[in-house]
């Protein structure tokens, strides 16, 4: 039987957001470091050790102020998901800054900085001040609500400045090495993992990341452990 043209459409989207980007993700949720189920889906997350990372992208991008996460999502019972990197901020320690994730394009720029157009708006980076609600669950019964502001800055493009002009030489190479093993964003009903990147929170090498999730499903708080540097 061949599938009515307004059935197909549909499915074809929906491949599109979730063939050929990220990461396979782990076994489930209990596999990577931290993990909390926020409403119909588990959340998990690892620290990226740098030298990890070097040798993922071909670059260091710890030096270049950098921070690398795998993420990943396991939706429960079947039910489809809404993913977006937009969706986190990292904090580290007891530092109030809070920081958005980047794209990928913006932490190519920092790493090739002299091969890449030079922007002709600020779009680039945005602070602003972070006021953060959320739950933080405990053990032995500790948990509840938590509020937090702080200065934060965002790498990335301004949602309402022009797009920027295509990357060149080893921008576009590193650009879409980190693309293509980006976090997947879209709708999906399937566990979908990628790692996402973000600007150091804090010159603290030691303190405890607080990675934060405000989606649809709910809100989350996973605290994950640097990783040691030798």
């Amino acid at each position: 039987m061949t599938p009515r043209p307004g059935l197909l459409a549909p499915l074809v989207l929906l491949a599109c957001a979730c063939a050929g980007d990220g990461v396979p993700p782990r076994g489930s949720g209990a596999d990577y470091p931290a993990s909390q189920t926020v409403g119909s889906v588990t959340i998990a997350a690892a620290c990226v050790s740098a030298a990890t990372a070097k040798q993922i992208f071909g670059e260091d991008l710890d030096k270049h102020g950098y921070l690398v996460f795998e993420v990943a999502f396991f939706p429960l019972n079947g039910t489809q998901l809404d993913v977006s990197t937009g969706d986190f901020r990292l904090r580290q320690g007891s530092d109030p800054t809070t920081v958005r994730a980047a794209t990928p394009h913006a932490v190519a720029v920092a790493v090739y900085p002299e091969k890449s157009p030079k922007p002709t708006t600020p779009g680039n980076v945005a602070i602003y001040r972070s006021e953060t609600i959320g739950y933080e669950s405990g053990g032995a019964g500790r948990g509840g609500v938590y509020t937090a502001s702080g200065v934060g800055v965002g790498v990335g493009r301004d949602p309402s400045a022009p797009p920027p002009p295509p990357p060149n030489g080893g921008t576009a190479s590193l650009e879409q090495k980190l693309e293509d093993q980006s976090l997947p964003e879209g709708k999906t009903p399937r566990p979908v993992a990628g790692y996402v990147f973000f600007p150091k929170p804090s010159k603290d090498k030691r303190g405890v990341y607080s990675l934060m999730y405000f989606g649809k499903a709910g809100q989350g708080n996973l605290k994950l452990s640097p990783p040691s540097h030798k």
